[in-house]
């Protein structure tokens, strides 16, 4: 599986995001002890807690938890995609687009999307490890809110989902596929 991802972008960032998944993990757990009896369990636009729960694991771990499942889920998703013998497989486009897209176009399609979401997957890792940090500093007093650093991971991931998606329909659907 790693040599048909490493064809896409080098296998061993996934290291780097394992390692941001545990700290995600490792520093709610390491300040637990300190926590105060409510958590921040939800934050406003502004970035500061709008909701509060008893501290409890469920209340402490649950967003990370998804966020791992997000993160398997979005890998082998990928990795499924490598592992196409056909790239034509994984566009969704009408049958007479694909009859006449030829190989090459299928294949930088295939690698603009396996790109786009690991650029999406690391960034929703990074701001999940950045929201397990800020969290357990609001909760223990240290910090009022989120900042605004969450807006720049929002603003990171708006933008690559939109730079995929605008990318991904400019090669399936571009003029030299159109009819003349």
């Amino acid at each position: 599986m790693w040599e048909k991802i490493n064809k896409y972008y080098p296998a061993w960032w996934e290291l780097l995001l394992l390692f941001l998944l545990f700290l995600s993990f490792w520093y709610p757990y390491v300040h637990y002890a300190e926590l105060p009896a409510r958590v921040p369990t939800h934050f406003g636009p502004a970035g500061f807690p709008d909701a509060w729960s008893p501290k409890s694991p469920v209340h402490v771990f649950d967003v990370h938890v998804i966020i791992a499942v997000i993160y398997i889920f979005f890998t082998g998703m990928m990795a499924w995609m490598a592992s196409l013998p056909d790239p034509k497989k994984i566009i969704n486009a009408s049958k007479w687009e694909l009859d006449r897209m030829s190989p090459e176009r299928a294949e930088q399609i295939r690698q603009v999307t396996i790109r786009g979401l690991f650029a999406i997957k690391a960034l929703i890792v990074s701001m999940n490890t950045y929201l397990a940090y800020a969290s357990i500093q609001v909760a223990l007093g240290k910090t009022a809110g989120l900042g605004w650093y969450m807006w720049v991971f929002v603003a990171g991931l708006t933008g690559a989902a939109l730079y995929l998606a605008v990318l991904t329909m400019q090669l399936v659907y571009g003029r030299d596929h159109r009819p003349r």
